[in-house]
């Protein structure tokens, strides 16, 4: 994620609500929430599509000693991120 593009896209949001009649500091305030959950999702997302990336690479024993669990929770952890998957995850576990 492009933080600063996001951040212009987030004030110009805040200024359409201003637009809409919404009070400037009640703008603000709920495109900080709406700001804050969507950098905390997209890291979310680019960890999920790092740990399919790291299965590709070194499979699952490697991971499961990495992360000091059996190599079954690392299958059942990559299975369950398939099934859930975001676009950027599902072109990195191909």
């Amino acid at each position: 994620m492009n933080y600063a593009m996001f951040g212009e896209w987030v004030r110009d949001r805040v200024e359409d609500l201003v637009r809409f009649g919404v009070s400037r500091d009640e703008a603000e305030a709920l495109m900080q929430t709406l700001r804050v959950g969507a950098i905390a999702d997209e890291a979310r997302n680019r960890a999920e599509a790092q740990f399919l990336l790291d299965f590709k690479r070194v499979g699952a024993a490697a991971l499961a000693e990495r992360h000091g669990v059996s190599p079954a929770a690392i299958r059942y952890r990559r299975a369950r991120l398939l099934k859930t998957q975001t676009p950027l995850a599902s072109l990195l576990a191909r």
